[in-house]
């Protein structure tokens, strides 16, 4: 489904796509078959990764559908959401019979469902809390304790004498606080009993922490009440003690739902906390079956109890019930699963689910299945990865839906992969990316953040709004908007500075330029995000709605509708475009979600709490059916799936295992020891707590490389400051570690990399192979193949030199200096490589004119010269606006300027725009002085007028080569008019545009002749050659033939 817009105001467009196959019957086998037919008391299901305990669960509700049974008394409890749709989806596509209620659900769901049910006048609806929202709020709390002189916590997390920050305040700490209510939550402790254990085991921040947490539920009774909605919120930790609670003080509700659910079957029952247990204990009755498996358990962080699943089976095996044990596995290949073998062998307990045989019967259309690799960077190792996939898709037809990454954690690892396979042209799915820092979905919070007054309008934001996709600019056109800003600046009444010029026109709309169009959008997008707040009810959604309704790209287009038409296009932009919309629905549910929670908050807190927050968004489209494409995941949302082909990446040290003591401040681990252990010493609880980590990190792994059924492929980075970690040494099948094989990344599976390979051996002993698939390539319509297309490969159209030997070469006065600088620069653009003549140049010939004008006839004024210039303006710049207006009165002040200088000169002017031609060697030198002074001793003295900006330094004056073929001109008496002596004193250069009330002047002294000439022969046999050299100067940045230069970035096509 691609949406082509937020379902806030419109309904979204549908794409219809095939719904998918329903899914063969499944065929049991005799234990699998006993425990699908078991009836009438509880039943524990033990098996391990692929021995089939979910398939067994939904064979049995079928079972149970088919001889009779309300399929509304069926309730199958599992881990996470969306594998919870999966088995409804798996179940309802086998049966014809209608369910009016959702049969598979999460502890969390089952939890909410039964707080929503109305049972009289004290009925509050609930509102569930997210896990970052709660963060926030938490946040929120801390600052006002730290307001309010720390309260009751130590001074050891009081701000100190370095002023270094409030360790309250960290993001660190405000997640440990919500561990350790979480973990007090679930396990039934309150704020007094967790404050009371605090100071009978000695941990100094229990008692503060559980002071914390009573003003915590304290605030959001008060926010309840004063939110005038009367809903209950509630966070994930308490939803479940609530429900008991609820449950235990209304026992005929729980009479009800007990009869209501006469079957209730829990898949990854391993993954339940002690609370969740309790809740499953309050509901079941006799027909109970629980799924489960010791070593597969993914949730410890979330509360999950795998260390005490073995005395809860073990009460269950005490009230009669009945253990069945699935010993076949049927998911991956025999090498796959020793490899999930030799994992789970390293656990420190026993568990019968180990005990298993392989019986995949399948066969593969892959040759390897298992593959480990080493590689230098975290690029290559990405690139490895996509080299694997594509070639499994490409010769062995697996799809790409049927491959996957999976990581220890989101970070650089998911970006690196994602680019990665785009430049290989795989389609990629995930859930890693967070809303905050999604590259598309950060310029609309960040326009949002400054419409609220949160985020400082200063250049840097400036900058980010104009670069966005709604700005539309880019780094270059930016420039030339802030230089046409202050172009376009009244110097006699504004002192703005270009920053602040910007600033005030995104902020103002103070826009006094053409070519405005940018500026324009981001203002006009900034003035409807502010309208909005001005309304007393605004919410979260409806300010994103107005920046999202009114963003446009630069061809004035929709931005919605523009990336509606991009997804709609498939490819890889398409599968981009459609990963960013997905981001923005769940932007626009995270709105909507805040202000049902807290209805009279204003927008900016809900954008507060965004910049704090790491929201994972849901991948919309991920949950329904999605075009072919891998998937980059967690090993968290891995868990209960699995693929034809798997890489398990970034297994380095420090990060798989993470072995870092999770809470090790406030302790949320040992209250969980403890509540297990008793009250052993601390030192003993932090030993239990490692190594309970240690076993978690390796539940992690051993979930990882079970997902694979055909090909598992394990990566790490071997480099100096990054080396693989311990799992991956343990899976490593290459060999000696002392010398670890490095893996070279083969060349890329595409049409550019083949036919990159297939030229480079146009050349050696395989050049007729290559030169044939080449042909047969080119005769399939690849264009990049084809001799025509490549850049570089027709002959050179001449060997010739550019002046035939022996002739004179044309040389001017500035392109003798051009050459000097550059002689690839100086040869295109002496072929037509220029933008033609500017305004800024027919200017700078309008001022020269000017100055000749005034020494031709020394009456006129300064006021005439300005009216003459104002009445031909038009004929210097025709265009209309501020530009113009503001170029003119740049145009009036050169002019002043050179009328000061005119006026101050002490030396008489002997002409102006005097032309001259003399030869030297080869060099043809042709040009024109702009004037010729006398001094008082007879010299002449070159002046020539600059009206650019640019200004060279006074040692560079001293050599500049334009100034000495003027010099050399009047010393080898090459002017038209003749010159009363050949004797030079110098020349300088003017600057008549540089804004000072001194007119800024360079000097060159007396040239030395012969030096001259042999550097004027030597650029004239330069420029007369068949060669010509690009160097880099200070100029390349504002260069125009930089496309084609082969030294620079842009051009290097030119040799490539």
């Amino acid at each position: 489904m691609v949406w082509g817009s937020i379902p806030h105001m419109t309904t979204p467009s549908i794409k219809l796509t095939r719904a998918p196959a329903a899914p063969a019957l499944l065929e049991l086998d005799a234990t699998q078959a006993k425990a699908a037919a078991h009836r009438g008391s509880p039943l524990l299901i033990a098996g391990g990764p692929g021995t089939g305990k979910t398939s067994v669960l939904i064979e049995s509700a079928l079972s149970r559908i088919t001889t009779g049974q309300d399929p509304d008394s069926i309730l199958l409890i599992t881990y996470g959401r969306e594998r919870a749709s999966e088995l409804r989806d798996a179940i309802a596509l086998r049966t014809t019979v209608t369910m009016h209620e959702p049969l598979a659900r999460t502890f969390h769901s089952l939890a909410y469902s039964i707080l929503k049910m109305d049972s009289g006048d004290n009925y509050h609806e609930p509102i569930l809390l997210s896990g970052p929202e709660q963060e926030n709020f938490i946040g929120q709390l801390l600052e006002g304790d730290v307001q309010d002189g720390y309260r009751k916590w130590p001074t050891d997390l009081h701000d100190g004498e370095d002023k270094k920050g409030n360790p309250l305040l960290t993001q660190g700490f405000i997640r440990e606080l919500r561990d350790l209510i979480m973990r007090a939550n679930e396990r039934g402790i309150t704020p007094e009993e967790l404050a009371t254990r605090g100071e009978r085991v000695n941990e100094k921040y229990w008692a503060p922490a559980a002071d914390f947490w009573k003003r915590y539920k304290e605030v959001m009774a008060i926010r309840e009440d004063t939110a005038g909605d009367a809903k209950m919120r509630i966070d994930p930790s308490e939803l479940i003690n609530v429900a008991i609670a609820y449950l235990q003080k209304n026992e005929k509700l729980r009479a009800q739902l007990q009869a209501r659910f006469a079957t209730i079957m829990v898949d990854e029952f391993q993954e339940s906390d002690p609370a969740q247990r309790k809740l499953l204990d309050l509901l079941s009755g006799p027909d109970l079956v629980i799924a489960y498996d010791a070593d597969s358990s993914v949730g410890r962080f979330r509360g999950a109890d795998p260390d005490g699943l073995k005395q809860v089976v073990d009460s269950y095996l005490e009230k009669s019930a009945t253990q069945i044990l699935l010993q076949n596995s049927y998911r991956c290949r025999p090498e796959i699963f020793e490899i999930g073998q030799k994992v789970t062998s390293a656990f420190r307990a026993p568990s019968a689910t180990r005990t298993r045989t392989c019986t995949y019967s399948a066969k593969p259309a892959l040759d390897n299945p298992f593959t480990t690799a080493r590689l230098n960077s975290q690029s290559e190792e990405a690139q490895y990865i996509a080299y694997l996939f594509k070639r499994a898709h490409l010769m062995h037809g697996i799809p790409y839906s049927q491959m996957a990454v999976i990581l220890r954690s989101a970070g650089t690892q998911a970006s690196a992969l994602r680019r990665a396979f785009a430049q290989v042209s795989i389609p990629v799915a995930g859930d890693l990316e967070a809303l905050s820092t999604n590259p598309a979905i950060a310029p609309f919070i960040l326009i949002a953040r400054v419409a609220t007054g949160d985020q400082p309008l200063n250049l840097d934001t400036c900058e980010r709004l104009l670069l966005a996709e709604f700005g539309g600019l880019d780094s270059i056109s930016l420039r030339r908007i802030r230089t046409a800003l202050l172009t376009a600046r009244d110097d006699a009444t504004d002192t703005r500075g270009g920053t602040q010029l910007l600033i005030d026109a995104i902020d103002k709309g103070e826009i006094n330029i053409e070519e405005s169009s940018a500026l324009t959008r981001v203002y006009e997008l900034l003035l409807a995000a502010r309208k909005v707040l001005t309304s007393i009810d605004a919410r979260p959604e409806d300010l994103l709605w107005a920046i999202w309704d009114n963003a446009k790209t630069s061809d004035n287009e929709k931005l919605s509708t523009a990336w509606r038409n991009t997804a709609l296009r498939g490819g890889n932009r398409g599968a981009a475009a459609d990963r960013d919309l997905d981001a923005m629905i769940q932007l626009f549910d995270s709105a909507q979600r805040f202000s049902e929670r807290f209805p009279y908050s204003k927008p900016s807190a809900f954008l507060d709490e965004l910049s704090r927050e790491s929201i994972v968004g849901d991948i919309i489209t991920a949950q329904g059916v999605r075009p072919d494409a891998v998937e980059i995941l967690t090993v968290h949302s891995a868990k209960g799936r699995q693929w034809e082909v798997v890489a398990v990446a970034g297994l380095q040290e420090g990060v798989w295992p993470n072995l870092r003591q999770r809470s090790s401040l406030l302790g949320s681990e040992r209250l969980v020891e403890r509540e297990r252990h008793g009250d052993l010493a601390r030192l003993e609880l932090d030993l239990i707590a490692a190594g309970a980590l240690a076993e978690d990190e390796r539940r992690l792994l051993h979930v990882a490389v079970t997902r694979a059924r055909q090909a598992l492929i394990v990566t790490a980075v071997q480099r100096e400051d990054d080396e693989p970690s311990a799992y991956f040494e343990e899976l490593d099948n290459t060999g000696d570690l002392d010398t670890p094989v490095i893996t070279k990344v083969p060349r890329p599976l595409t049409t550019s990399a083949l036919v990159a390979t297939l030229r480079q051996n146009l050349s050696g002993g395989s050049a007729d192979t290559a030169a044939s698939i080449l042909k047969t390539l080119s005769q399939s319509q690849i264009a990049s193949a084809d001799p025509a297309h490549w850049t570089g490969s027709l002959l050179i159209s001449s060997t010739d030199t550019i002046v035939a030997t022996g002739d004179l070469v044309p040389v001017s006065p500035s392109g003798a200096e051009n050459f000097t600088e550059c002689g690839v620069k100086w040869f295109l653009e002496r072929s037509g490589g220029t933008n033609g003549d500017s305004t800024a140049q027919i200017l700078g010939s309008a001022i020269h004119e000017f100055a000749r004008i005034k020494v031709e006839d020394p009456s006129i004024s300064e006021v005439d010269l300005i009216a003459k210039l104002e009445s031909s303006w038009s004929l210097i710049d025709p265009t209309e606006g501020w530009i113009s207006n503001s170029s003119l009165k740049r145009a009036v002040k050169m002019l002043e300027r050179f009328s000061r200088y005119h006026a101050a000169t002490t030396r008489d002017v002997v002409g102006a725009e005097l032309n001259f031609k003399i030869q030297v060697g080869r060099a043809e030198i042709r040009g024109s002085v702009d004037r010729i002074e006398v001094d008082s001793d007879g010299n002449h003295y070159v002046i020539d007028f600059k009206t650019g900006k640019t200004q060279i330094t006074a040692e560079k004056a001293k050599e500049n080569l334009q100034l000495a073929c003027y010099q050399l001109a009047v010393a080898l008496d090459g002017f038209e008019k003749k010159l009363t002596t050949t004797s030079s004193s110098g020349a300088e250069l003017v600057y008549l545009a540089k804004d000072s009330v001194k007119v800024t002047t360079r000097q060159q002294y007396k040239i030395d002749e012969a030096e001259v000439k042999a550097k004027i022969e030597e650029i004239a046999e330069g420029m007369g050659a068949d060669t010509f050299q690009a160097r880099i100067n200070s100029m390349c940045e504002n260069c125009v033939v930089k496309a084609c230069c082969p030294i620079q970035r842009e051009g290097r096509t030119v040799i490539e």
